[in-house]
């Protein structure tokens, strides 16, 4: 998996620059402890800066450049008329769609108000929404009352936003005005660093989820993402004494560092975020951590809306800390399609390629000659994905040259189909068999198994044994609510809709979630046993609530 970091424009080129400047320095300290997890992160994040003027990119290694609109703009920029850059895209539509192509992810960075940035933000982030990638844009708004932009391009900043939540993309805001402090003033270098930190800091832990999928169901990093409203990326790092616990103090200022980002714009209630606790500590420390988070996000809240989604990253190497990202409330939306890679089985490609998709990683050029610029290249169209190493499974040597798996327990279902999932050789084996295995199999895995997006490359290894024998476990401990879910003009039960309708059914926005919940978990089974599985399920009574005159009286005006 790969994350593409792309600048667009000078004001975007500045923040990146930066932000690759901490990000370095980060891998050198990472790399000090432990040199593999330092390579794996420096391949899993790319760079790229977009601009329509070339002078401005001209300390930038050539293959990171990718000049837009020659034709337009000869090379010599937008004329702050965002106008004008949104046609040098237009000219240039082919060479940014084939450097979006090979990345799972990409984030935008950009500033409003000129020309570029404002040009391009919003329709490359379309691009990427319409390629299936996880798009995350961090959007620059100018300051009017320090005098950045006059007050049409502050104007035009305001209706980037505007077309941002019209598309439903989440977007991270970023506003100047709060950069100034008369109280504490700043080189604007200074500010730059400071505003920018959170973000550098807070990638880290992002980069562990998304390359390590086992840590959080990509489904629900879908649902993090759907919809409009605001992100707000915070890190705070903790570094108790060697061998201890953080204390209290520790944590509690953690958590306040962790949640305050001062520069972000972010209005409205927290709805689901991503928590990331990187740090050999005790449960009770995550706990704490856990629970700070918890009592800022639903502090003064009168409808519990904060839904964390926890990854652990117990063994990462120094700095560790806290990340979280934390995404606005704005009511429930469908899960967005993203075409995950499969981490289990795409590996690096080294081909010949186009310049507009060659993949340099962030790490090139750290004066560390044990983090040499590796030449990565992927071929145009094909996905490009860091390896994400498992460790080996260690074998016994016998007579003879020999080599057998070390044996292996399992002591869940849930142990089992993780090890199913990285192709561990035992699980194989014990997949292709299921007759004589004695792993204990509850219902409540199996349906946490189902919510996964890695789920069919499990049952695709399990035999007819395997799989009809979690069917009958599934059955025989699942009972569904027979439901009442409007289908157009007229109510039906839940066991009433075809398998073939339910797709259409889960994506109903007016579906409350607990029962959305429920169609998810029947589409899942009839996508895995068939259709005729669904048959075999329990449904169990759900009473109706009886509608008021006046509810009657309405009903044939809310469909109309």
């Amino acid at each position: 998996m790969t994350i593409l970091m792309l600048s667009l424009g000078g004001g975007g080129g500045n923040i990146l620059r930066s932000l690759k400047a901490l990000f370095r320095r980060d891998l050198a300290t990472v790399h000090k402890s432990d040199p593999r997890y330092a390579e794996r992160l420096r391949r899993a994040l790319v760079t790229r800066f977009l601009d329509t003027n070339e002078f401005s990119l001209s300390d930038v290694p050539g293959e990171e450049r990718l000049i837009i609109g020659a034709q337009t703009t000869g090379r010599l920029g937008a004329r702050h008329d965002p106008e004008v850059a949104r046609r040098a895209l237009e000219e240039s539509k082919a060479d940014v769609e084939a450097l979006l192509r090979p990345h799972s992810v990409v984030i935008l960075i950009g500033t409003g108000g000129k020309g570029t940035g404002a040009g391009t933000i919003m329709p490359i982030a379309q691009m990427a929404r319409q390629q299936r990638k996880l798009v995350i844009p961090i959007f620059v708004r100018p300051s009017f009352e320090c005098h950045e932009v006059e007050k049409r391009r502050y104007d035009h900043a305001l209706t980037i936003s505007q077309q941002f939540d019209a598309a439903g993309i989440r977007v991270i805001e970023i506003l100047n005005d709060r950069g100034y402090s008369s109280a504490n003033p700043q080189p604007q270098a200074a500010v730059w660093e400071r505003m920018n930190l959170p973000i550098a800091r807070g990638l880290r832990g992002l980069l562990y989820v998304l390359s390590d999928l086992s840590q959080v169901d990509p489904s629900d990093l879908s649902m993090l993402f759907a919809g409009p409203g605001r992100l707000r990326i915070g890190f705070a790092e903790i570094d108790p004494p060697p061998g201890d616990d953080p204390t209290d103090e520790q944590a509690e200022k953690a958590t306040a560092i962790c949640w305050d980002n001062p520069y972000s714009l972010f209005n409205k209630p927290v709805g689901t975020s991503l928590i990331c606790i990187q740090g050999q500590w005790s449960n009770v420390v995550d706990a704490r951590l856990k629970g700070g988070l918890a009592a800022r996000a639903t502090a003064g809240s009168s409808s519990a809306t904060y839904n964390p989604l926890h990854a652990f990253v117990p063994a990462a190497p120094k700095p560790w800390g806290l990340t979280a990202l934390f995404a606005e409330y704005t009511g429930n939306h469908p899960p967005l399609e993203i075409d995950w890679p499969d981490v289990r089985t795409v590996r690096q490609t080294r081909s010949a390629t186009s310049a507009a998709a060659r993949s340099t990683p962030i790490g090139a050029g750290i004066d560390d000659p044990s983090l040499s610029p590796v030449a990565v290249v992927v071929a145009e169209g094909q996905h490009r994905e860091a390896v994400v190493e498992e460790p080996p499974v260690r074998t016994d040597v016998r007579a003879g040259g020999e080599t057998a798996v070390k044996p292996r327990s399992f002591s869940t279902f849930w142990d089992f189909a993780l090890a199913l999932n990285r192709n561990e050789p035992l699980a194989l084996a014990a997949a292709a068999d299921g007759e004589h295995c004695d792993i204990s199999i509850e219902a409540a895995e199996i349906r946490k198994l189902l919510r996964t997006v890695w789920c069919r490359s499990v049952f695709q290894h399990l035999s007819l044994h395997w799989r009809n024998r979690l069917l009958d476990v599934l059955l025989d401990d699942t009972r569904i609510p027979n439901h009442v879910v409007r289908d157009g003009r007229r109510a039906v039960r839940l066991n009433q809709i075809p398998y073939e309708e339910l797709r259409r059914t889960a994506t109903d926005i007016s579906i409350p979630d607990p029962v959305r919940a429920d169609v998810q978990l029947l589409l899942a089974i009839g996508t895995v046993w068939g259709g005729d599985a669904l048959t075999r399920l329990t449904f169990e009574p759900v009473e109706v609530a009886k509608a008021s005159t006046f509810d009657l009286l309405l009903q044939p005006f809310r469909h109309t």
